[in-house]
């Protein structure tokens, strides 16, 4: 049984140094930054309209690297002096704790249920102007909670704090859950892992993110190593290297 339990412990411990070289720092490569910069003036330039800009993150499947884009997206825009949140959607698999070393106990689903307040929830980061809204007790019923009256009046009143809300959402070809986030979002960015998500997965994703008239901001290509261009691998861990941005049209829009 200690055998097991120090296993572990030495298991968590590479995680978290895993963790923290994923997560944008002052040893994060320029051409990993710059990427992510570009990636944030992106974004800026395909919401041009007032008000604070909700950006729902999400991936067509599992361990494509979204909450680490979702989070790193956030830091960028918060060093660029916007007022940032993240809000942890995936209420049956969260990860932005993990990757944040947070075990914050309250979050997304307990405000949710009034089980805590707005304010109760929300934690500073140690990047300035971003804060972040954990996952929170995972309930029975995520897509109810999501789909809620609840979970727009949330929204509605955290926007008059925010000028950005990034949303991390569960793989659109795992639950439905992206889809109807979507709905209260401003744009959506689409995480795809090389060598992991296919053609056929990543199409049937757009597809039901259209089909909600979601407004598909690009795809974030993840994990490509082109060396000979400059952008390496981050070190010994798979991290973002670089990415493809395109443009999907809505359903009202024209093709």
């Amino acid at each position: 049984m200690f055998g097991k339990k120090k296993t572990a412990a030495i298991t968590d411990a590479v995680q978290n140094k895993i963790n923290s070289q994923r997560i944008l720092n002052d040893k994060t490569t320029f051409n990993v930054r710059e990427s992510f910069n570009e990636l944030r003036t992106n974004i800026v330039f395909s919401m041009p309209a007032k008000g604070t800009k909700k950006v729902l993150v999400t991936s067509s499947i599992a361990s494509e690297g979204k909450s680490t884009t979702c989070l790193n997206m956030a830091i960028t825009f918060a060093e660029a002096g916007s007022k940032t949140l993240v809000i942890d959607c995936d209420l049956r698999c969260p990860n932005i704790g993990n990757l944040l070393e947070q075990n914050e106990k309250k979050g997304l689903s307990n405000i949710l249920v009034n089980d805590c307040s707005i304010k109760e929830a929300v934690f500073e980061t140690k990047y300035q102007n971003l804060d972040v809204i954990l996952s929170g007790s995972i309930p029975p019923n995520p897509t109810e909670l999501l789909a809620s009256d609840s979970m727009q009046s949330l929204i509605d009143e955290l926007s008059k704090e925010y000028d950005y809300i990034f949303f991390d959402a569960p793989p659109v070809n795992v639950v439905t859950d992206a889809v109807i986030i979507s709905r209260i979002s401003s744009g959506v960015v689409v995480v795809c892992r090389q060598y992991v998500a296919d053609k056929k997965m990543l199409s049937a994703a757009i597809d039901k993110l259209k089909f909600a008239d979601a407004k598909i901001l690009g795809i974030v290509l993840n994990d490509v190593s082109v060396s000979k261009s400059g952008y390496g691998r981050y070190g010994k861990y798979s991290v973002y290297s670089s990415y493809a941005y395109n443009s999907y049209p809505s359903r009202n829009d024209s093709v």
